[in-house]
């Protein structure tokens, strides 16, 4: 998407309150949607960086004082991803088995 098309799609969502918003890494950094309450991960980014940057960020204070949960749909092999970036990061993760 160029600017201009990214442009209008944030203006639209901000002022039509659009339900969901779907994007890459590239286009998550930079983007603050304080009304934002869930984030998914389909795949884990590849550093703790990118992974503050896409769930972080997106929905972080002093933009707003809402709880916006992070959900990180992993394999067991990319546990140990994750955990690498709990550490990095400081926080925790509950996990919930499907």
């Amino acid at each position: 998407m160029n600017f201009n098309s990214r442009a209008a799609s944030l203006l639209e969502l901000r002022q039509k309150g659009a339900y969901l918003l779907v994007a890459t890494d590239l286009a998550a950094r930079g983007i603050d949607l304080p009304e934002t309450t869930h984030i998914y991960n389909f795949d884990l980014p590849r550093t703790a960086v990118d992974y503050l940057h896409r769930a972080g960020r997106t929905g972080r204070k002093p933009f707003s004082d809402k709880k916006c949960s992070v959900t990180s749909i992993i394999t067991s092999e990319e546990r140990f991803v994750l955990k690498k970036y709990e550490n990095e990061l400081m926080f925790d993760c509950e996990e919930l088995f499907l």
